[in-house]
């Protein structure tokens, strides 16, 4: 009998922990569909709006279980709370609790960011979660809404900072208030008082709330954002951001890969208009004799690579080091100097010559029949002075048209005409190789002959519009296509503020307009350390899908909203 009791006692204790375990392991029911749904906060503690609260805690419910590690990156607070907030929890609310009490007659808005996700299936939520309470008799109604426009919303913040007390430190201060922005890009500021407000965008890589120069992505403002009782809700307060770029570039390494190449890869892009034979030079310290580049052209571009020729032959038994010079990055960074070591190779380049691609700017090589221009890159360089010589542009009846050859550097061409051609039609592009020979000699005599055809004007599509500049004066417009920013076209804004862009090849395209402060011709993000804003932009909110023979027109840009 007391055996029988006794296993009956044990069983009752394994079924008592069977329960307890899979009630602890909040996991999904195996089968059916897969979760897509994002979790959501269902309510709170207090509510929205709350005045005179005088506790010490919040709470949050979720509309599922959630992972409760997410919350530590998730949970932000304006103004930014001294101490450490503490997390608790029961099923699917989570308890923050603040030791040191929170300050009086303040207005506290609390975000619960799209960090959050659930256990389901890990959806994130879509939006960030705003909970605005005040510890005094008010909530202060000042708001600052706008955009950050980039292509990786995730883990941007907005940093405002109020300066009515005087200078700020982005590098060492941490914010008054934040904002999250959603998965579009829109944010709000909520809670704000009366004052003066200095905002930006930051994709705060280290989770610090600190700006990391050359870590983190900003956005600068365009101007100081005020608020006051006659006007205390700001709209459209939009961001660019960028990654500053303050340090100067540096070879990473260089290869000689056979007798005539070396290959030297920098740290980041070089600016290849900047860059000549003039920019490299060989020396071999142990016969203390330079060596002269012959020719350069771009290699890898992921890995910022250019290719150096030479002509002369390097005993491999002597010590070389490239001298690279004169050399600007991008952002315009100048490095006056590197002296970088390398071993010299004996491998002879028996590689002959070819074309590596035709570039149009359309599918297919195909080109406008209206002043062609085309580029064409070659798998090596060679004297660009012999390159008329060997270059034809007929059509199919073997007539010639004329074209003027442009170097890019000593292995891609730019090739145009000024003559108009037929659309429609079958044009070839003939390399006669026997003219080309690289820095090892090499030939071969063979001709290359590529086909390009012409599109017609039935292929096009266009967008024209008109701005409404307020007061600005000298703006651009620019036509990009979707998720693209390098397919960038810029027109300036006609004198009765119009623009039209013609001859646009279809697809999805965002249109948009800058103020040129500067008259660079180029929009300008604005500078951290002179506190220099960023230039005025405003997009049209819809992308523009421009079809074939279907141009878009009527198009507001309006710089007064």
């Amino acid at each position: 009998m007391a055996r029988k009791q006794q296993i009956k006692i044990i069983g009752i204790v394994i079924f008592v922990a069977f329960i307890f375990v899979k009630c602890a392991n909040q996991m999904s029911p195996p089968g059916g569909d897969i979760d897509k749904v994002p979790p959501i906060i269902l309510s709170t503690y207090p509510e929205n709006g709350t005045t005179n609260f005088s506790e010490n805690s919040i709470e949050f419910t979720f509309s599922e279980y959630v992972n409760k590690r997410n919350i530590n990156d998730a949970f932000f607070i304006s103004p930014l709370y001294d101490g450490y907030p503490e997390f608790s929890w029961t099923n699917k609310t989570v308890y923050i609790s603040f030791p040191d009490s929170l300050n009086p007659n303040t207005t506290y808005s609390v975000i619960i960011g799209t960090e959050i996700t659930d256990v389901n299936n890990n959806n994130n939520m879509k939006e960030p979660f705003i909970l605005t309470f005040s510890t005094g008799s008010k909530i202060d109604s000042g708001k600052i809404s706008g955009k950050v426009y980039t292509e990786k919303s995730e883990g941007t913040l907005i940093f405002a900072y109020k300066i009515d007390t005087g200078f700020v430190n982005i590098y060492k201060e941490k914010p008054s208030y934040l904002s999250q922005i959603n998965n579009k890009g829109n944010y709000e500021l909520n809670g704000l008082g009366n004052g003066s407000y200095l905002l930006f965008a930051v994709k705060d890589a280290f989770k610090d709330l600190i700006y990391n120069i050359g870590d983190d992505f900003i956005g600068i403002p365009n101007k100081i954002a005020e608020i006051t009782h006659e006007k205390n809700a700001l709209s459209n307060f939009n961001f660019f951001i960028h990654k500053e770029d303050t340090l100067a570039p540096n070879v990473q390494s260089v290869t000689m890969t056979d007798k005539n190449h070396i290959i030297v890869e920098f740290n980041e892009p070089i600016d290849s208009s900047k860059i000549s034979i003039n920019n490299f030079s060989i020396f071999d310290s142990t016969m203390n004799a330079s060596h002269p580049i012959k020719y350069w052209f771009n290699g890898n571009p992921n890995k910022h690579q250019y290719i150096l020729c030479l002509t002369d032959s390097l005993n491999v038994k002597n010590e070389f080091y490239l001298y690279s010079k004169n050399f600007v990055d991008k952002k315009g960074n100048f490095t006056k100097l590197e002296i970088t070591s390398f071993v010299a190779s004996e491998k002879p380049d028996t590689n002959e010559i070819k074309i590596d691609k035709i570039e149009t700017g359309f599918t297919k090589s195909e080109i406008d029949y209206l002043k062609p221009n085309f580029s064409v890159s070659f798998s090596d360089a060679f004297n660009s002075d012999l390159i008329d010589n060997a270059v034809k542009f007929y059509t199919r009846d073997s007539v010639s048209i004329p074209i003027k050859i442009s170097p890019i550097n000593y292995a891609k061409y730019e090739v145009f005409s000024e003559s108009s051609i037929k659309p429609k039609e079958n044009y070839f592009f003939q390399v006669d190789m026997k003219h080309l020979s690289d820095a090892a000699g090499n030939i071969v005599d063979t001709v290359l002959s590529k086909r390009i055809v012409t599109v017609n004007d039935l292929d096009f599509s266009g967008a024209s519009g008109f701005v409404n500049k307020a007061n600005y004066e000298n703006i651009k417009v620019i036509l990009q296509e979707d998720n693209k920013p390098s397919s960038r076209k810029q027109i300036n804004l006609a004198t009765n503020n119009t623009f039209n862009f013609e001859r646009v090849i279809p697809g999805k395209y965002l249109i948009w307009a800058y103020v040129d402060a500067d008259s660079n011709n180029s929009y300008s993000y604005g500078l951290i350390d002179t506190l220099k804003f960023a230039e005025v932009f405003k997009f049209y909110p819809d992308t523009l899908n421009l079809r074939a023979r279907w141009p878009v027109g009527d198009i507001e840009i309006d710089f007064t909203k």
